[in-house]
């Protein structure tokens, strides 16, 4: 279905390692591009006494692998060996929660899906009936959205704490990028509304309705329309294999169309 396809990946460099291995059992290759780079934070004076007081929360909420990395890094840099024996952990996803565990923790929650949205309506039934407000500390990056505290505020005390920024990468491989001006490729793949907004800044001097994407989730989609591209393809399983799965499918409904 994919063979002799060429894919072009914009997540930061190194990520793109499952992705393209799935690609390459379907026949099809995988460039990376990346158009986001992940920075760890220096922490501020009112950050580092966050990390000073972890004892007084009862969650520590990490919604992403960069932020699981990150997070622990600014504890490391802090000193602090681990985490207090009475703080919980919930993560978004089993992506998430490996990372985790790589660090030797277990999370006490795992939300299976991946937004923020998702998490907060399977989470707010752990917290609810709780006889005081818990104490929630959310570790995210610099562009993550609101909507976790926002919809907490209500059941518990959230405290959040950016630990790394998402910024454009230093280089971008002018190889790759003339595949696209001479519309040699197949998709571009975005996973973050950010990548989108950082592929806008590279000026190629091509329609962007003439862009072919396929692109993880609707808030992604939705950024990707605001800029006039269309999806091609929008997985809604954030995952390798699930925008593999969807690339398929797209392919698969357009061969019985002929």
């Amino acid at each position: 279905m994919l063979q002799n396809k060429l894919f072009i990946s914009t997540r930061p460099q190194g990520q793109s390692d499952e992705l393209k291995r799935l690609f390459e059992a379907e026949g099809a290759q995988l460039l990376e591009l990346p158009l986001i780079r992940i920075k760890p934070l220096e922490l501020s004076k009112d950050d580092s006494l966050i990390f000073d007081t972890l004892n007084r929360f009862d969650w520590l909420i990490l919604t992403s692998p960069n932020g699981v990395r990150s997070f622990f890094e600014s504890l490391k840099e802090k000193g602090i060996d681990s985490l207090t024996a009475g703080i919980q952990i919930g993560v978004i996803g089993k992506k998430t929660q490996k990372v985790l565990n790589t660090f030797g923790y277990k999370p006490a929650f795992v939300n299976p899906g991946n937004t923020a949205e998702e998490f907060v309506a399977a989470f707010i039934p752990k917290i609810q009936n709780c006889s005081e407000k818990p104490q929630i500390l959310l570790a995210l990056g610099n562009l993550a959205r609101t909507v976790i505290q926002d919809e907490l505020k209500e059941y518990a005390t959230c405290t959040r704490i950016n630990v790394y920024e998402t910024v454009m990468p230093d280089y971008t491989d002018e190889k790759t990028l003339q595949l696209i001006r001479e519309n040699r490729y197949e998709m571009l793949i975005f996973t973050s509304p950010s990548t989108i907004q950082n592929f806008m800044k590279l000026h190629l001097n091509i329609p962007a309705e003439d862009v072919r994407i396929a692109c993880i989730g609707d808030i992604t989609a939705h950024e990707a329309k605001n800029r006039g591209i269309t999806p091609l393809v929008v997985a809604e399983d954030a995952s390798a294999q699930g925008i593999v799965d969807a690339i398929i499918h797209y392919y698969s409904k357009k061969l019985k169309k002929l």
